[in-house]
């Protein structure tokens, strides 16, 4: 299993890996350190494996210009094939996109079958990333090239891992790949490693009698964070608050904002342990996933959707086909058209109706304990590589 990033943190490959490691299957992951030099480091923990490698500054940034300038491609593939000629390796997965083609060549090279897994519809995303968009990304990455590298690639690996049936169908119609290869593995929480988690927690009284909105996670300003500090001063003589938890590149244009128009009703976090932002989820009233629309937000869910729900917490979310196709599926929260501040507004005015709110919660909470969580669906991974074996 090959993750171009550091790990931990990644919960979808952390849950992946658990389900694997706990059905018989050996796992040798391969990710990138945090150090940027040194030697490769290797952590033994079980049947799971684990080989650390440092990555230069200048290899990091060469991964966006790989497709011109292929040192990026050149650093994975040296240093994957001498950990396959070392290990006794019976399968290729590939975590995301940027490395598929390296995937390819290794897989042919030492007659393994390849499992791309696509948490992201990378060249969608891309056209909303900051840095990609202003000097100097912007003329020197290609969004039309990654594209083609995904349109020329993803047909040729032996599965494909997404997250939504919508995922599934975009493909299918898109780059005709046959169904039958494609694996649906929702970023569904996991109930165990949630479970570990201790919820409780005593705010301050001023936060504790106002209804709180919360969000969690990426703060860029795709997800729809800027929405939220709109509809903020929309409320801002209302009993409501707004909290959010996470960090970006785009955290101090947020707070700045924020500042700027005096929204005292919203707290920013920053980056904080999980087990800390669980807590301030749980004393919260509803949990926001107010992404704005996209052929990658489209056709994904947020873990961040699952968690709120496990909590109790009903949903607002943003009208995003695949997270609006399963809260109305659910009846778990409430829709709004993306970007609109003022409906968003009121949708959160909405759930302060009682009845209507213990309605919800009971369904958010219902839905993820009794079919919509890892150890009901993880088996789809298990399945897949006894196929093929």
């Amino acid at each position: 299993m090959v993750l171009e990033n550091a790990y931990p943190p990644d919960e979808r490959v952390e849950n992946e890996i658990a389900i694997l490691t706990k059905n018989g299957f050996e796992v040798t992951l391969v990710c990138a350190s945090k150090k940027r030099s040194g030697k490769i480091e290797t952590e033994k923990k079980g049947i799971l494996t684990i080989y650390r490698i440092p990555i230069s500054k200048f290899i990091y940034k060469s991964g966006a210009v790989a497709l011109t300038l292929p040192f990026y491609f050149r650093f994975w593939y040296k240093h994957l094939n001498q950990i396959i000629k070392q290990n006794h390796i019976d399968a290729i997965h590939i975590n995301d996109l940027p490395l598929v083609k390296v995937g390819l060549r290794l897989s042919e090279k030492h007659n393994l079958p390849l499992v791309a897994d696509y948490h992201e519809n990378r060249p969608e995303i891309m056209r909303m990333y900051n840095h990609v968009l202003t000097f100097p990304g912007k003329y020197l990455i290609s969004i039309k090239e990654w594209l083609k590298y995904q349109q020329k690639y993803t047909p040729k690996v032996d599965r494909l891992i997404l997250v939504t049936d919508e995922a599934k169908d975009y493909y299918v119609k898109y780059y005709g790949i046959d169904a039958k290869k494609i694996t649906v593995l929702p970023n569904y929480i996991s109930l165990e490693r949630f479970g570990s988690f201790d919820p409780e927690y005593q705010p301050d009284s001023e936060i504790k009698e106002q209804f709180t909105a919360v969000y969690f996670g990426d703060t860029g300003l795709r997800r729809g964070t800027l929405t939220i500090l709109e509809a903020a001063a929309i409320l801002r003589n209302e009993d409501i608050s707004f909290l959010i938890i996470g960090d970006s590149r785009e955290q101090q244009y947020l707070e700045k904002t924020a500042k700027e128009q005096n929204l005292t009703n919203v707290t920013f976090t920053g980056r904080i342990p999980v087990a800390e932002a669980i807590k301030l989820m749980n004393m919260s009233n509803v949990g926001l996933c107010p992404f704005l629309r996209n052929t990658h937000h489209d056709t994904t869910y947020a873990n961040k959707m699952f968690q709120y729900m496990a909590l109790g917490k009903p949903v607002i979310v943003s009208d995003c086909t695949s997270q609006a196709n399963f809260v109305t599926a659910e009846s778990c929260g409430m829709i709004f058209r993306a970007g609109d501040s003022a409906e968003l507004s009121n949708k959160i005015l909405q759930l302060r109706d009682q009845t209507e709110y213990d309605r919800l919660s009971t369904n958010a909470k219902k839905c993820v304990y009794g079919k919509y969580n890892w150890e009901n669906t993880g088996s789809r991974l298990t399945d897949l590589y006894s196929s093929l074996k």
